[in-house]
């Protein structure tokens, strides 16, 4: 009996799979046992109130230029109308978005009460740019002159163009030849 023992657990040792055959056979897995757990997940958005300058994808860095075009005398006002890319501010925004748009006096001046300038050099031409066809609401800051313009965006969502009226006031004796230039700047507050 002594000799025995020692013999069948070198036997188990040196052959573990032969204590494997010894097992059942596994069985596969049929599906009939099988149980549906299901869980549900939220999608959320939030749209908050915003504006993009232009129409396109990304904000525009310049409205385009307005032109008085070439004039060689200046005895009578010379008027003129913003259009889309040509001094025209146009937005997009969301639906029902308050916003406010307001001008700066420019480069050639701190308070548009008497007028905005075109300058080239120390000359100058003095203009005005207006909100309406009338010529008599003049567009500001509220605290240069002019007023802002303040609306509430559209509630189709559909882009906005907002026309800018300019006048080139009369002048005796014309300046020098050249190019006048200014530079005005448009706040959009939402």
């Amino acid at each position: 009996m002594w000799l025995r023992q020692p013999t069948m657990r070198v036997l188990l040792i040196a052959w573990p799979w032969l204590a494997l055959a010894w097992l059942p056979p596994a069985r596969a897995d049929t599906g009939v046992n099988d149980q549906l757990i299901s869980r549900s997940f939220e999608l959320r958005a939030q749209i908050v109130p915003g504006c993009l300058l232009g129409t396109g994808g990304s904000d525009v860095t310049t409205f385009g230029t307005i032109s008085f075009g070439q004039v060689s005398t200046l005895g009578s006002n010379r008027d003129t109308v913003s259009s889309p890319g040509s001094g025209s501010i146009t937005l997009q925004c969301s639906p029902g978005t308050p916003v406010t748009l307001s001008l700066n006096a420019g480069n050639n001046a701190t308070s548009v009460g008497t007028g905005r300038f075109l300058a080239r050099g120390s000359e100058r031409l003095r203009y005005q740019l207006y909100q309406d066809a009338g010529y008599s609401v003049i567009w500001g800051n509220g605290s240069n002159g002019g007023i802002s313009l303040s609306t509430a965006f559209p509630a189709s969502g559909a882009s906005q163009t907002y026309p800018v009226y300019a006048r080139l006031f009369a002048v005796s004796p014309m300046p020098s030849a050249g190019f006048y230039l200014d530079t005005v700047t448009v706040t959009l507050t939402y």
